[in-house]
Parts: structure tokens; sequence; C-alpha cells
């Protein structure tokens, strides 16, 4: 399908949306995870995840990063 980048929000951070990073990044496909613009159990169980998934699987921005970026 030629798919490169991908911006991904959801619900329960250290679940469904890990491991969906993680399987997009194994696919060699560039993710951007929107960190208020997903939620956890617990704002330290979401945070510690963000931590661990950042810079090796994906980058964490927020949803006012991206749309700087966006703008370029």
């Amino acid at each position: 399908m030629g798919i490169r980048n991908v911006v991904l929000t959801g619900i329960f951070t250290d679940q469904c949306v890990s491991s969906t990073v993680r399987s997009l990044a194994d696919e060699s496909i560039n993710v951007i995870v929107v960190e208020d613009c997903c939620a956890a159990g617990s704002d330290e169980l979401h945070r510690r995840e963000l931590e661990i998934i950042n810079m090796i699987y994906c980058h964490v921005l927020s949803s006012a990063e991206l749309r700087q970026i966006m703008k370029l």
C-alpha cells in the first residue's frame, strides 16, 4: 500500500497502543504517538509506557507539536 508514516492515538497506551506501535515498527513504518490523545488506567502507567516506546519504536509528540510539524 506504500504506507510509510502513521500517526497513532488510542486507549490503553500500555496495551493496544503499545502493541500497535511495535507491530508497525517491525514493518519499518515510522510511527508518531500523540501523547495527549492516548490514555491508560493511570497517568503513571501512561507516562511510563510512553517513555519505553519513545525513540526505540516511535516518536512521542503532543498534539501541539504534531500540528506544528504538519504546517511545514
